[in-house]
This record gives C-alpha cells, sequence and structure tokens, in this order.
C-alpha cells in the first residue's frame, strides 16, 4: 500500500523602510506554517482536525539612537496546531535592541 503525507506551506510580507524615520522598518507578515493536505493520520501527535493554521504579524523596528532601538510586534494566530476548535491566540511585545 503506497501512503503519502503531503503538505504545504508558505509566507508572505511586506516591508516599508523608513517609515516615520531614516533605518526604521515596517513589516507585515502573513503565514500558513504547515497545512496538511494528505496523510494527517500518519502524524504521531495528530495533525488537528482539518483546520488551517494561520498566523498575521505585525512589527516595527524604530531606531532611537545609532545603538537602541525598539520593536514593538503583535501576532494573531488562528487555528492553533491546525485544530479549528482551538481558540486564538494573541501576542504583543515590545523588545529592545542594543547596538555594542
Amino acid at each position: 500500500m503506497d501512503e503519502a503525507v503531503n503538505t504545504q506551506s508558505f509566507q508572505v510580507g511586506l516591508g516599508f523602510p523608513d517609515l516615520g524615520k531614516p533605518g526604521a522598518l515596517k513589516m507585515l507578515t502573513f503565514v500558513v506554517p504547515m497545512d496538511i493536505v494528505k496523510g494527517r493520520k500518519y502524524f504521531v501527535a495528530g495533525g488537528g482536525d482539518g483546520g488551517t493554521m494561520l498566523e498575521l504579524e505585525a512589527s516595527y523596528y524604530y531606531p532611537l539612537t545609532d545603538n537602541l532601538a525598539i520593536a514593538p510586534a503583535f501576532y494573531v494566530i488562528s487555528n492553533p496546531n491546525n485544530f479549528d476548535r482551538n481558540p486564538g491566540i494573541y501576542v504583543g511585545n515590545l523588545r529592545a535592541q542594543f547596538n555594542f
């Protein structure tokens, strides 16, 4: 018996350099990390219930000085682990970047 597992994934994004200030970068990204098309039953941890996990990210790198920048980001993840019944996940963070 010839069984197969088929998956697909993709990512698209947009970048907006120098938005608001020279050196700044606004980014929008859409990701499908892994959609199981065929062979869900062969995944040891299960392959979800047929849902497709989707991720959307918005982030902004903003330099404050030559050595310090902040980078806030916001993520939305729907159908975590490819389960339609899982609630969406919303994550916000604020990162500081130091250059020496």
